[in-house]
């Protein structure tokens, strides 16, 4: 291993300009001592802070130096840098307000102090001498780690990202920064092309590089995805990287080319219109998988039926007298073809009895056809355990369906290693995006059936894909469609009114023993004093709202404005939740974490088991670390780990796809033009279940209600099933 020396160039006692060859003086960082090191520098100057990689030799006439195979040039770590560091949590003992402590306190020689003198901590108000040994000993397990976090800092690397960073590149984190930033957005989580992009311009990477284009091409295609795109149309996509990266047509051509020839996209000719789709490489096999596995599992005879024999009408009469129900004649369609066919889906709005028909199923297929093997399971946690809770049987996530393992080779169940199943059900089908059903129907064995349970009309995931919709319009799976109100449902105006809205119907309000109320606010600050009211005075028994952290869930078509999520979680946490701020817990929007704050997950983590829209509430919080309750399991949170949460006292309504609240909340005013559209409102109205109400101006109202515009998503899922486009 060679010899490593680390410090301030001192003195140039030497440099040929013409060789590069040069003797230097350097103090190291550790012990200060004076060390002669020569080798080949290029353009260094004294005062310079460089790493050497060499070997110590004696020459003949000046005595033992370093002879340097390598070198390269770090900042110098300033006193803010050295604070960022400190306040990120790294070191035991360390937080925010005691980083600037010491900061204050030693100035310029922070770092030293802590590292040659940390008994002196003791100077410091509020460090004992007990806690001086743990604080000492977790620098020495950090020696590498502050390096590389200092080193970041230059280009304001944030402490989070800088440990994230050196998790994935260890001891080279500086070099390949410097070297290849763009390779950030690639293998670092939460590291974008824009975040990158800021750093290659601190390295000198041109605007016009090759490389930069080939980023920018991945970071549009990214984009697209996040607003629901499977494919972008290349002249599209050409377009905007033009526009938004400035950048010329050759550079992106060349990085079309680099792109391709690795592997990263996929061009696909569409049908008609002579343009070609660029798809990220991912997303392309996703697509294609789903409708060949679709294709593969219709054309298969459906063993379980030949094994069970075939749904006789004494058992649809069994099921209804089991159930203590009266099924439709479209209900008894449904269960039906459902348990006769070797893909259904059920589709329909809240009220018409899709749970009741999953329960008929349930039964008829344990009871009379004798499957034993029934698997249910849902996109979310929340939404598995109130599938759970109405079928009285075990449902999972999908992910824990398919046996999920981030830490192994990722999902368990697939096509070499399908699910031990006879019958397998999916609700809340209209979350699932293309990613997802990709993985989920490899694991289908041959010889089950498959039903696929949601509501078309709904949002559409928020990842990428219009999965359910696209499989319902193609017209190749067989379709059970409910629309029959039920009568214990047709007393809910919750019900009535999610329907009336759907229709592109004005809803019913009767402010009077209600379970759907308007309340007319015209100003934006007026109607959020009103939702502060309602969250925090005492609604009518009958509601049987106990906890307004909990059982109240407010909902807002935007992120921004007065009555955006963000200015709605900073005002109601103000005002549900007393306790003092913990210095140092900045998340997302400004806002700051503390305990039993309500929080809400922002992205999948496989390796916690918590995904994208799972909700708990803060615990506890200890030197940077955050506990979450999540429904009973805790999840501890590492300090740069804290930005996978945000507050959820207010939450978008496409976080609240696949759960349901005692009580819903929302505002509605012409702010929120842009995003005022008919299946929102729809979607926010069906996840209340014993209240809901809207606080806004009728115009606003009438304005979601009429704006049945949805944006087309570019995916081609459909085109693949019916044979337009080949799979």
């Amino acid at each position: 291993m060679p010899l490593e020396i680390k410090g301030s160039v001192e003195k140039v006692t030497f440099h040929n300009p013409e060789t590069q060859y040069a003797i230097l003086r350097i103090k190291t960082a550790e012990d200060e001592e004076l060390v002669t090191v020569c080798g080949n520098f290029i353009s260094v100057s004294e005062g310079e802070y460089l790493l050497v990689e060499g070997e110590w030799v004696t020459h003949p006439k000046y005595g033992r130096q370093v002879k340097a195979s390598s070198y390269q040039k770090l900042p110098l770590p300033t006193r803010e840098a050295v604070e960022r560091y400190l306040a990120s949590g790294v070191i035991k003992g360390i937080g925010p307000r005691r980083a600037r402590q010491i900061v204050e306190k030693f100035g310029d020689r922070a770092m030293e102090i802590l590292e040659k003198e940390p008994e002196r901590l003791a100077e410091i108000h509020g460090i004992g001498k007990r806690k001086i040994p743990e604080i000492k000993k977790s620098m020495e397990g950090q020696r590498e780690l502050k390096e590389v976090m200092l080193a970041l800092q230059s280009y304001e690397i944030s402490p989070a990202y800088a440990m994230k960073i050196y998790r994935e590149y260890g001891k080279s984190s500086y070099e390949v920064v410097k070297e290849d930033p763009y390779r950030l957005a690639e293998d670092i989580q939460g590291i974008g092309f824009l975040t990158a992009d800021k750093i290659a311009q601190k390295t000198g990477i041109p605007k016009d590089s090759p490389k930069r284009a080939a980023a920018g091409l991945i970071y549009l295609l990214e984009k697209m995805a996040e607003e629901g795109n499977v494919f972008c149309p290349y002249n599209e996509l050409l377009s905007r990287a033009e526009k938004e990266l400035t950048i010329g047509k050759e550079p992106l051509l060349k990085g079309f080319a680099s792109l391709f020839e690795r592997g990263r996209i996929a061009l696909e000719h569409m049908p008609g219109n002579g343009d070609k789709a660029v798809y990220l490489r991912g997303l392309y096999e996703a697509e294609c998988d789903t409708a060949h596995s679709i294709k593969k599992l219709l054309g298969v005879k459906h063993e379980a039926q030949q094994r069970f024999g075939e749904i006789e009408e004494e058992d649809l009469l069994w099921s209804q007298k089991e159930l203590r129900i009266k099924l439709s004649e479209k209900q008894l369609e449904a269960v039906k073809r459902a348990l006769g066919e070797k893909v259904f889906i059920i589709t329909g709005g809240p009220g018409v009895g899709k749970t009741t028909i999953v329960k008929a199923i349930l039964g008829i297929s344990k009871e009379k056809l004798k499957r034993e093997k029934v698997l249910l399971a849902a996109p979310t946690g929340r939404a598995a355990k109130r599938l759970s809770e109405l079928t009285g049987e075990e449902a999972k996530t999908i992910h824990r369906l398919l046996e999920y393992s981030p830490r192994e080779e990722g999902f368990r169940r697939n096509e070499l290693n399908p699910l031990d199943a006879d019958l397998v059900i999916v609700d809340e089908a209209s979350m699932i995006d293309i990613a997802l059903m990709s993985r989920l129907l490899k694991a289908v064995p041959e010889g089950a059936g498959l039903i696929l349970v949601g509501d078309m009309n709904q949002l559409a995931s928020v990842g990428p894909g219009n999965v359910l919709g696209d499989m319902i319009e193609s017209g190749v799976i067989p379709t059970g469609r409910l629309d029959e109100i039920f009568r214990q449902s047709a007393e809910s105006l919750i019900t009535v009114n999610a329907h009336k809205i759907n229709r592109g119907e004005m809803p019913y309000s009767k402010n009077d023993n209600s379970d759907f109320y308007f309340i007319e606010k015209n100003e934006p600050e007026s109607a959020l004093k009103k939702i502060i009211e309602l969250c925090t005075k005492p609604l009518p028994a009958r509601f049987r709202i106990k906890d307004p952290l909990n059982d109240i869930q407010v909902l807002s078509p935007m992120h921004k404005g007065v009555l955006g999520v963000a200015n709605l979680n900073r005002v109601l946490q103000e005002i549900l939740n007393k306790r003092e701020h913990k210095a140092g817990h900045n998340i997302k929007a400004g806002a700051h974490l503390k305990p039993g704050d309500k929080v809400m997950q922002v992205r999948n983590n496989y390796d916690k088991d918590i995904y994208n829209g799972d909700t708990g509430v803060i615990k506890e919080m200890k030197e940077g670390e955050v506990t979450v309750d999540f429904d009973g399991r805790e999840i501890r949170y590492e300090p740069f780990e804290t930005g996978e949460l945000q507050l959820s006292y207010a939450a978008s309504v496409h976080k609240a796809q696949g759960s349901e609240y005692p009580a819903v909340i929302m505002p509605l005013v012409t702010e929120h033009f842009m995003l005022l559209q008919r299946n929102l409102l729809y979607t926010a109205v069906t996840r209340a279940k014993r209240l809901m109400v809207l606080v806004g101006t009728r115009k606003a109202l009438a304005i979601a209600v009429k704006n049945s515009k949805i944006e087309k998503r570019y995916t081609a899922l459909r085109e693949r099933l019916t044979g337009a486009l080949s799979c």
